[in-house]
C-alpha cells in the first residue's frame, strides 16, 4: 500500500495537470459571421485555427456573444431572424423571427434582453432569448446599424446611420436620454473600456466621432481612412477598420494623434479586442480572413482563412472564462 503522502501527492499532481488542461482549453474564441457562404466560423484565437463551421442561412451579418460566453446571437437580414447558438455544443438551438431588417446586435450584461437594430423599421427590438420572441422595442433614429451596451447595463447606444446621430437610450425605460449628432452616416459604435466615451465610425465623412458618455457632448472628431466600418479601443489606442482603404487606422485615445495605418487584408469590417487587451482581431471581407494584431507593436502576428465574406459585426469574441 502506498504511503498517504504519496497518494496525496499523486492526487494533487493530477488536479494540477487537469487544471492546466482546462486553462489551455479555455482561451478566447471568435465567432465570425460569413455572409456569402452563410456560415459561422468558430476560431481558436490562441492557435488561429478554425475549430468548427456552423451553417447559418439567411446572410448572417451581426454577432453578439453573451458576457458569460454561453450563447452567440446572429442576425440574418435575408431571413429576417436571429439565430441562437449554444457555444458549448457549437449548435444552433433556436431562432427568433424579427421581421424587418435585423443588422446590429448586442446582449444585456445579464444575458437578457438581446438588442437587435432593425434597419427598416427604425427600431431597436428587444428579444427574450428564453421565450425566443420579440417582447418590446425602443425608438431610434433612421436605419440603426451598430448597437452597444454599457457595462452596467443601464444605457444602450445605437448608431442611427441615416439620421447622422447616436441614440442614448435608458435600458430600463426605453426612453431616449439623448440624441447626439455626429458625422455622416455613423455605422459602428462602441464604448471605451472605462465606459467614459462612445466612439462612432462615420462612413460618409471618413471620421470617428468621440462622445462623452455622461454629458453626451461630442468631444472630438478624428479623421481616418475611407469608409470606416467599426471601432475598438485597447491599451490607450483606438483601432478603426477602413473598408475602402483596406487599412486599420490607429490613433491615440488621449491626444487623438494618428499612430499608424495597418494592412490586415482587403476590406476590413468587424473588429474586437481579446482578453487582457493584448490582441485586436479583424475580419477581412474580401480577403476571407481573420487577422490578429498585437496592440503594442502594431504588427499582424497571425491570420486564418475563414468562410466567404466575413463580417463579424459586433462582439464576436467569447472571452476566456
Amino acid at each position: 500500500m502506498k504511503p498517504v503522502r504519496s497518494i496525496l501527492r499523486g492526487v494533487l499532481l493530477g488536479l494540477f495537470v487537469a487544471g492546466l488542461a482546462r486553462g489551455a482549453a479555455a482561451g478566447d474564441t471568435a465567432y465570425v459571421t460569413n455572409q456569402e457562404s452563410e456560415e459561422l466560423s468558430v476560431v481558436d484565437l490562441d492557435t488561429m485555427t478554425v475549430e468548427k463551421t456552423i451553417k447559418i442561412p439567411g446572410k448572417p451579418a451581426g454577432i453578439a456573444v453573451s458576457r458569460d460566453g454561453s450563447r452567440a446571437y446572429v442576425t440574418r437580414p435575408e431571413a429576417k431572424a436571429v439565430s441562437i447558438v449554444d457555444t458549448a455544443s457549437g449548435k444552433v438551438i433556436g431562432e427568433v423571427e424579427t421581421g424587418g431588417g435585423p443588422l446590429g446586435i448586442a446582449v444585456h450584461p445579464s444575458g437578457s434582453p438581446v438588442y437587435v437594430a432593425d434597419w427598416y423599421t427604425h427600431m431597436l427590438l428587444l428579444v427574450d432569448p428564453e421565450k425566443r420572441q420579440v417582447v418590446g422595442s425602443f425608438e431610434t433614429g433612421q436605419s440603426p446599424s451598430g448597437v452597444t451596451v454599457s457595462d452596467d447595463g443601464k444605457v444602450v447606444v445605437t448608431a442611427d446611420r441615416d439620421s447622422n446621430q447616436l441614440s442614448f437610450i435608458d435600458a430600463a425605460t426605453g426612453k431616449a436620454i439623448a440624441r447626439v449628432k455626429v458625422g455622416e452616416r455613423p455605422f459602428g459604435v462602441a464604448f471605451s473600456p472605462d465606459g467614459s466615451r462612445v466612439y462612432a465610425t462615420n462612413v460618409g465623412s471618413d471620421s470617428v466621432s468621440i462622445v462623452d458618455a455622461k454629458s453626451h457632448k461630442v468631444i472630438g472628431e478624428v479623421p481616418v481612412g475611407s469608409h470606416p466600418y467599426d471601432v475598438a479601443e485597447t491599451r490607450g489606442r483606438v483601432f478603426v477598420t477602413d473598408q475602402y482603404d483596406s487599412t486599420i487606422s490607429v490613433f491615440d485615445e488621449k491626444t487623438h494623434a494618428h499612430l499608424a495605418d495597418l494592412e490586415t487584408g482587403d476590406y476590413p469590417e468587424g473588429i474586437a479586442v481579446g482578453s487582457g487587451g493584448r490582441y485586436v482581431y479583424v475580419a477581412n471581407w474580401f480577403e476571407n480572413t481573420l487577422a490578429k494584431i498585437d496592440a503594442k507593436t502594431l504588427k499582424v502576428v497571425a491570420t486564418v482563412t475563414v468562410g466567404d465574406g466575413p463580417r463579424a459585426f459586433g462582439a464576436f469574441i467569447r472571452h476566456a472564462q
